[in-house]
């Protein structure tokens, strides 16, 4: 079999794949064959008549369209093993001859991204300097005693910050609409649950009382009360507000943090707390700024197919995070005045840097020899029983199917450790090697044990390195 390639540009590739003669009499004879057992003569079982009279019955043209259909598998294999690129997708296959018994098709490709990488080493950005504030402390401890502090009874009228506890029905025209009514509901006033000016109007109102709240519905909201004017009968049960507990010894035992007993002992916790938040959070920008770096010093040509695909891809994972949360994907829509076109057009330009940014970790890790080697896959999965109290055998059994998508986190993360000891931020005297922060991940929730433990993290869809495919 003999294959050409013809690069189009704009990562187009032709492959004009050609069956000799024999290999082609072969997958012919294989379509005859089929046909065959399909025709029926009379006085004859079903593909039991003689090769003559089945003939006569059987069209050249189904034949050749049957033995088509058999050479197309065939030839992708071959393709797929003779080009010298990452195929992502085979879009159209034409017939082009069959002069001299042989048979040529013609395989419109697009190519996986195309990179011509930049400089990738000794490239020195500035990491900034972690450091922590007496300010930053006292906001912690601000958020702690916020965290523990208990709702009680309020006697007097109710302000922004408080819980109140009441029954409404919401009328549209005169008329209850769906949706807005409930009972006994908890609204916190200022947490702009409620549309515009509903929670301002609650505002003063007392236990056992009774308040009418008038709204007008945005403009960008559901289709059917979008701009129109509603009035919401309150009826008031209770007033509760936060009381917060003081900052003393007692309270700081309460938090049940280990060798934490005091005040003092708690800023210092919260102070390397805030420490290492802070390098993470610098070393993460570092890195960001890194790939992007070498992102912009590398050349990538992207077929618009792709970009097309990955935004489809974040459009129903859109889509599928919003029905989670009750809404219709038209609802929401309607709420952000959008249309699916404009979302789509707005992922498909996000895209352009996702792809981008892959395909060249990708060529890296090309460039590099970076794989993942089975003890590393292993150790991948020793970690996670570790962290779940699990048989490894029965979390691979958990995590079966999902195998790639934790070989490309293990990717990435190679690549970013190999980044990190490759390029040593400015001013410093050793380059890096120590593992990033971001860990490597399986695509599914870990299941539950007797234990409360902590749900792995999903897995990113992108592969670190690409393989060839057809669809």
């Amino acid at each position: 079999m003999e294959t050409k390639f013809e690069n189009k540009g704009n990562g187009v590739v032709i492959a004009l794949c050609t069956m000799n003669k024999d290999e082609f009499k072969l997958v012919s004879d294989k379509a005859f064959r089929r046909l065959a057992n399909n025709v029926q003569v009379q006085g004859f079982r079903k593909g039991k008549a003689p090769e003559n009279l089945v003939r006569e019955r059987i069209s050249p043209v189904d034949q050749m369209n049957e033995a088509i259909n058999l050479a197309v598998p065939e030839m992708w294999k071959v393709i797929n093993k003779e080009a010298t690129f990452d195929i992502f997708r085979n879009t159209n296959i034409e017939f082009v001859d069959s002069k001299d018994e042989t048979l040529t098709l013609s395989f419109t490709i697009i190519a996986s991204p195309e990179v011509t990488l930049g400089k990738y080493k000794d490239i020195h950005i500035a990491l900034e300097k972690a450091t922590v504030t007496k300010a930053d402390i006292d906001h912690k401890i601000e958020h702690a005693l916020k965290d523990n502090a208990q709702l009680i009874l309020k006697e007097g009228a109710a302000e922004m910050g408080d819980t109140v506890v009441f029954d409404f029905k919401g009328y549209v025209d005169g008329k209850e609409f769906d949706g807005g009514s409930a009972d006994n509901f908890s609204l916190v006033l200022g947490s702009n649950t409620f549309v515009p000016g509903f929670e301002d109007q609650l505002v003063g109102v007392t236990s056992e009382s009774k308040k009418d709240v008038n709204v007008t519905f945005p403009e960008q909201y559901v289709e059917n009360l979008a701009g129109k004017k509603a009035k919401f009968v309150c009826m008031i049960h209770e007033i509760k507000t936060k009381k917060e507990p003081e900052l003393n010894d007692e309270f700081v035992k309460g938090l049940n943090i280990n060798g934490v007993e005091t005040v003092a002992q708690l800023r210092d916790h919260y102070s390397a707390e805030i420490l290492r938040e802070k390098e993470n959070s610098n070393r993460n920008e570092h890195l960001n700024k890194l790939i992007a770096e070498i992102v912009k010093g590398s050349k990538v040509i992207i077929n618009d197919a792709i970009l097309e695909e990955t935004a489809k891809q974040h459009v129903q994972e859109t889509k599928a995070q919003v029905e989670q949360n009750g809404l219709t994907f038209d609802q929401y829509l309607q709420v952000l005045g959008l249309t699916e076109d404009k979302v789509l057009a707005n992922f498909k330009e996000q895209a352009k840097g996702e792809v981008e940014t892959q395909a060249v970790m990708n060529e890296i890790a090309k460039a590099e020899n970076l794989m993942i080697s089975e003890k590393e896959y292993e150790d991948f999965f020793v970690k996670l029983s570790q962290m779940y109290g699990m048989e490894v055998s029965k979390l691979k059994e958990y995590y079966k199917g999902q195998e790639s998508g934790i070989v490309s986190n293990l990717m990435q993360n190679k690549i970013v450790v190999f980044l990190e000891a490759n390029n040593a931020p400015l001013g410093s005297e050793e380059k890096k090697t120590a593992a990033p922060k971001a860990k490597a991940s399986a695509s599914k929730a870990a299941p539950k044990t007797a234990e409360k433990k902590p749900a792995a993290k999903k897995a990113t869809t992108s592969k670190a390195k690409t393989t060839k495919k057809a669809e």
